[in-house]
């Protein structure tokens, strides 16, 4: 909660009060190298099984294979499809889904 210190008057006359709050001790938390497929399912605000079946087709974001069972989703490589699945009209959407350029 912020204590308030003693009032000082500033330039025009008109008395303020200065509002100290008591230092913050943060713990700094790493960014993860690698999210779960469904921490990288919500962040992109897909199902993770659809997420799943993206990865099947191949229409996904790039993913690592953890260990035989376990996918990850890299972060740059969540943002990179996500850039990668941005246009600017829906004629240049419709443009890229039939395959021309």
């Amino acid at each position: 909660m912020p204590t308030t210190a003693h009032h000082q008057t500033d330039k025009s006359g008109t008395a303020c009060s200065i509002t100290r709050f008591p230092a913050q001790h943060h713990k700094e938390v790493p960014m993860p190298l690698v999210l779960s497929e469904a921490k990288a399912a919500a962040l992109v605000n897909l199902a993770p099984r659809t997420m799943q079946a993206k990865r099947l087709d191949g229409t996904g974001p790039a993913f690592v294979q953890l260990t035989k069972r376990r996918i990850g989703y890299s972060v740059e490589a969540l943002r990179a499809w996500v850039a990668a699945q941005s246009f600017q009209s829906t004629a240049e959407a419709s443009v890229k889904a039939r395959g021309a350029a």
